[in-house]
């Protein structure tokens, strides 16, 4: 999987962090990139992750809205599963696409047009469904 094709956002402000407390949604190559830096495989680190609320979208055509299934850090009291007591993330450097690639003072167009480009990603990943699957099926610890 070839890197976005945008900047990694740099903010890193109260309001940012804010959304450290519920973590956004991950995009095909994410979770293999976690494993790696984990020293782990993907099935060894599923327990951290969840299935996600997913994504609203609309049919640009007939305007029917709907979601599009997503996979999400687990979060504890302390928000984040990845965030150190300090409330700094972990694994800041292999962040997801979610976290890594948005932040709260982006134009609501730029976020508009990152969040269409992962979650094509992510609709055409058949390792990303199967991945989902294993958590929906008890794959996580």
């Amino acid at each position: 999987m070839s890197a976005p094709p945008f900047h990694r956002t740099v903010c890193a402000c109260a309001l940012d962090r804010a959304h450290c407390q519920r973590p956004a949604y991950l995009i095909p190559g994410d979770l293999e990139r976690i494993a790696e830096n984990l020293g782990a495989s993907v099935p060894d680190i599923l327990y951290l992750f969840r299935p996600g609320e997913g994504a609203v979208v609309a049919d640009s055509r007939s305007g029917v809205m709907y979601r599009i299934p997503t996979i999400v850090p687990r979060t504890t009291d302390g928000g984040c599963v990845f965030l150190d007591p300090a409330g700094r993330c972990v694994i800041h450097h292999v962040a997801p696409f979610g976290c890594a690639y948005f932040d709260i003072h982006m134009p609501m167009a730029e976020a508009d047009q990152r969040s269409v480009w992962g979650l094509g990603l992510v609709q055409r990943s058949v390792d990303y469904r199967d991945h989902l699957d294993a958590l929906r099926n008890g794959g996580a610890r």
